[in-house]
């Protein structure tokens, strides 16, 4: 059908719940008809703004894949692990974690986050 618009097909309350009871496992959100509304989305899920269901900002983080029937938004619940290390003495601040658990991520499974 010529003019049909895909919405995107997404429940964040629902997966930034199963995401929280998951720490550290990509979750997907929803799948998005164009990879830029779900990369606009995956901005709104590191941040919070627009989608509350993932405050604080930087509780969680988010990925997009492009797939033949649009672009899924996975996200990924990360606040755990950042205060386990600030109770444990890290003095880095969120952006240097994040960096560093990028890092980690490239050398173990594609579970992870």
């Amino acid at each position: 059908m010529s003019g049909h618009v895909m919405k995107a097909r997404t429940d964040h309350q629902q997966a930034a719940r199963q995401a929280r009871q998951l720490p550290g496992t990509w979750v997907l959100a929803g799948t998005y008809g164009s990879g830029a509304s779900a990369t606009s989305a995956s901005l709104q899920v590191r941040t919070g703004q627009r989608l509350p269901a993932y405050l604080p900002a930087g509780s969680f983080r988010a990925r997009v894949q492009v797939t033949q029937d649009g672009a899924d938004l996975w996200v990924c619940y990360v606040a755990d692990d950042f205060r386990e290390s600030i109770a444990d003495g890290l003095t880095e601040d969120l952006d240097a974690f994040s960096s560093r658990m990028d890092a980690a991520a490239i050398t173990t499974r594609r579970t992870s986050c």
